[in-house]
């Protein structure tokens, strides 16, 4: 039965209407097993009775669905079919579905795993057989029963799980006291060894734990690294649900003799860090990490603070607003999402520095939202984080700033801020005044 045909069976099925899904007694009414077998995935889908809905994949998979047959198994539905992956990672060579690296393919489960259009409580949970020389790595948490190469998390997580690899990786692990970052190494046409690479995100990890003052904070994360495209720059993705994951393609730039000097991997592990807002505040999301990835590395000693102030003036110009804008909560182009956003996190720094004479920053609201043991895997309102930082630094600062530059095209004189920081850049010159107003919270952020 071809996968069209199945989901009209589903659809005619009497488990119920997807609009009013019957709740499943199960605590884990959505199971898998997968074999590996050369290009392909054999998998078998076991939904517990009384679940309701269409089986689905993501759209952009659904063509790589194949040989579809359905049952009913003591009460049990139960699918089997093949799915094409490693067909899937070379048409369409997508992060978000599937990507290639020579015999590595690197797809998040929601590329594979058939699951219910409706709501189901409870957790999915899958089981992967692989042989020799392939391996399986996964970001969704081990399964709690310890069983091997099983894992498990909330249904309502699949849709957004984060990425898993298939095939001949490398790989091993960073610690950060009681946490672990699994990294999952694509060799083909890296231009970094597997220590080189390691050592990559051992910067990162460590980087960030010693800006928090805490061990890195997600207990578990995933890190692939491979090589991207030929002329590209490097480029990195983080998903959070069910475990988080990064995915970090290196480009041409990025070798032994540079790695350190490449901001990406802070980047997208600061988002692993911290709780995942709505796309309405995709501003903030991104600038967060933006804003705080070279404080991270100019304190680790990995950038110079004459880098950073030059980035930050030759940058944040591109996120101040234009004609027709309606503040950073309702324009979403490049340049208000990701300067825009790093213009808030500043404005909101500098105030708080100054408010507080230096006694409190930005980086008590970072360390304030890791106290609460949330990370990417946890969605957070933005009142929440704003109402958090506020109360960490004693002002009101980031509920101040919020209504000038969010809710409305606020904007700020830079050459202004510059001389009241002290800052002057000229060319590569970079230049600093210790009689500006505002030196002493330059120096907070930046050491000098």
């Amino acid at each position: 039965m071809g996968l069209l045909a199945l989901l009209a069976a589903c659809a005619r099925a009497p488990a119920g209407p997807a609009s009013a899904p019957l709740p499943s007694a199960e605590p884990v009414p959505w199971r898998y097993e997968v074999a590996v077998h050369g290009p392909d995935l054999r998998i078998e889908a076991r939904f517990a009775p009384g679940v309701a809905g269409i089986p689905r994949v993501d759209d952009d998979a659904t063509p790589f669905v194949r040989d579809v047959t359905e049952a009913t198994e003591g009460g049990w539905r139960v699918v089997r079919y093949r799915f094409a992956l490693r067909e899937a990672a070379e048409k369409r060579m997508d992060v978000d579905t599937a990507i290639a690296s020579g015999d590595v393919v690197v797809a998040p489960p929601s590329t594979w795993l058939l699951r219910p259009d409706a709501a189901t409580p409870g957790s999915f949970r899958y089981h992967v057989t692989t042989a020799p020389p392939d391996r399986f790595v996964a970001a969704t948490h081990p399964s709690p029963d310890g069983a091997a190469d099983t894992y498990e998390a909330p249904t309502d997580t699949l849709d957004g799980a984060g990425f898993a690899v298939f095939g001949p990786s490398h790989g091993g692990t960073v610690e950060s006291g009681a946490s672990r970052v699994v990294v999952s190494i694509a060799p083909h046409d890296l231009r970094l060894t597997d220590a080189e690479a390691m050592g990559w995100v051992k910067g990162a990890v460590d980087g960030i734990a010693a800006y928090l003052r805490h061990d890195f904070p997600a207990p578990r994360a995933l890190v692939v690294v491979q090589r991207g495209t030929p002329g590209n720059p490097t480029r990195g993705e983080t998903l959070g649900d069910g475990g988080p994951a990064v995915l970090a393609r290196a480009g041409d730039g990025v070798t032994a003799a540079t790695v350190r000097d490449d901001w990406v991997m802070t980047h997208e592990l600061l988002h692993v860090v911290l709780p995942s807002l709505s796309h309405d505040h995709v501003w903030l999301s991104e600038g967060l990490p933006s804003y705080v990835e070279p404080i991270v590395r100019v304190r680790a000693g990995t950038l110079s603070v004459e880098k950073l102030w030059r980035d930050l003036v030759e940058g944040l110009p591109q996120g101040l607003p234009e004609p027709g804008d309606e503040g950073l909560e309702r324009t979403h182009t490049w340049g208000r999402t990701y300067w825009g956003g790093s213009l808030y996190c500043l404005m909101v720094d500098v105030g708080i520095r100054d408010e507080t004479r230096n006694a409190r920053s930005l980086d008590d609201v970072l360390r304030a939202i890791v106290a609460t043991g949330d990370d990417v895997e946890a969605h957070w309102d933005v009142t929440r984080l704003l109402d958090l930082g506020d109360a960490a630094t004693g002002t009101h600062v980031l509920h101040d700033v919020f209504r000038e530059l969010a809710l409305a095209p606020g904007t700020i004189d830079l050459p202004a801020l510059w001389r009241r920081l002290g800052v002057k850049v000229d060319g590569e010159r970079v230049t600093f005044d210790d009689a500006a107003p505002l030196a002493p919270v330059r120096r907070g952020i930046g050491g000098r």
